[in-house]
């Protein structure tokens, strides 16, 4: 279908350009050249930009291995540490029932030895020598409560410097390991941060794919317009008289700025040379994107016959109207076609529908002799 166009639209290009219009199509030809020439330059910006985000992508993924890498670390220190406080808490727990069993004996055995004491005050000066064995043996039970309560002191000293010690290590480690869990919190938190920058650089790259990818699909295109700009300004003769070259001129000129608009909207994509939305490049369109309501009718803007209807390449669903001869226009990313080939129709006339949301777009191209003119020359002012 694509190739019936195409050998349609050469066949009346031949048969109404006269020789004296050669110029003009000498000048087309020119200016698809220029055309042609900003495509490639766009392209290799766009190659650039790829190779840039290929890079982008090769450092985020090696900072993002870098850092999964120091948070398993962390993680792995952070189990020991908390084992290590687990082992402290049980050694402070061992050194207080130590320094609490030592200090209750203490005190204990100091009470034991000042009763015995001053019992043994008070009978020394009145039975000393009638009962010395008594005596010395109190003696010996004082001194031997004095060794336990040096003992039970001793054992409580060193119990209370281990509590102390313990107390230490276990603040030091709860320390530490606040320190590391915000080192993992911070690393993860950076780590979720460059997930999203190496998402969206991927996501750059690709669309960069894509423009690429289209860029030369366009180039194509048009260098193959361009060889048969080039044939026909070769081959052209005189096939109509000066009055009918004027005719056909006067007729599409006075449809200029005079044309409906086929839908209702807003203009969101203009004709010829527009600045990329995010990448330092430059896309190339032959028509106009008209954003509108969803599930808007498109009208035809002039009487005229469908020369095409179907599936076009990234146009989508799209439709070609033959306006005597004259003009072309044309609608594409529809949702929804009313029309058939070959059908007539008139100015105004519903041929289709688009669709919601983001697809409520219309995308339209006048074309003159095959070639894209900007439609704002021939639609009404707003």
């Amino acid at each position: 279908m694509f190739k019936f166009i195409n050998v349609f639209f050469i066949i009346f290009f031949i048969s109404i350009i006269p020789h004296s219009l050669n110029a003009d199509v000498k000048s087309d030809l020119k200016l698809k050249n220029t055309e042609l020439n900003q495509i490639r330059q766009d392209i290799n910006k766009k190659k650039s930009e790829k190779s840039r985000l290929q890079k982008q992508e090769k450092k985020f993924k090696k900072e993002l291995a870098r850092i999964t890498l120091a948070i398993g670390s962390t993680e792995k220190q952070l189990k020991k540490i908390e084992k290590e406080i687990i082992i402290a808490e049980k050694k402070l727990a061992v050194a207080s029932e130590q320094y609490t069993s030592a200090d209750q004996e203490k005190n204990l055995v100091n009470t034991r030895i000042q009763q015995q004491y001053l019992e043994y005050t008070k009978q020394k000066l009145i039975s000393y020598y009638c009962y010395p064995l008594e005596f010395k043996m109190r003696e010996k039970l004082i001194q031997d409560d004095f060794n336990k309560y040096s003992d039970a002191k001793n054992r409580g000293n060193i119990a209370q410097k281990d509590v102390e010690k313990y107390n230490k290590a276990k603040k030091h480690l709860i320390n530490l390991k606040n320190k590391q869990q915000n080192l993992v919190s911070k690393n993860k938190k950076l780590q979720r941060e460059k997930n999203l920058l190496l998402k969206t650089t991927e996501d750059k790259r690709i669309e960069a794919e894509r423009d690429i990818q289209a860029l030369s699909e366009s180039a194509k295109a048009l260098a193959k317009l361009i060889e048969k700009l080039a044939v026909v300004s070769k081959k052209v003769e005189i096939a109509t008289s000066k009055k009918k070259q004027t005719s056909i001129r006067s007729a599409s000129n006075t449809r200029k700025h005079n044309l409906p608009w086929p839908v209702t909207g807003t203009v969101v994509l203009n004709y010829g040379k527009n600045k990329h939305p995010e990448l330092d490049t430059n896309i190339i369109s032959n028509g106009i994107k008209i954003k509108t309501q969803n599930n808007a009718i498109i009208q035809s803007v002039d009487t005229g016959r469908v020369a095409f209807v179907g599936e076009f390449r990234s146009y989508g669903k799209m439709i070609i109207i033959d306006h005597k001869g004259e003009f072309f226009s044309v609608y594409a990313q529809l949702s929804e076609i009313l029309v058939k080939e070959e059908q007539s129709v008139s100015r105004g006339s519903a041929i289709a529908k688009v669709g919601k949301g983001d697809s409520a777009v219309l995308y339209f191209e006048i074309r003159q002799s095959n070639i894209p003119e900007n439609p704002r020359l021939w639609l009404k002012e707003k």
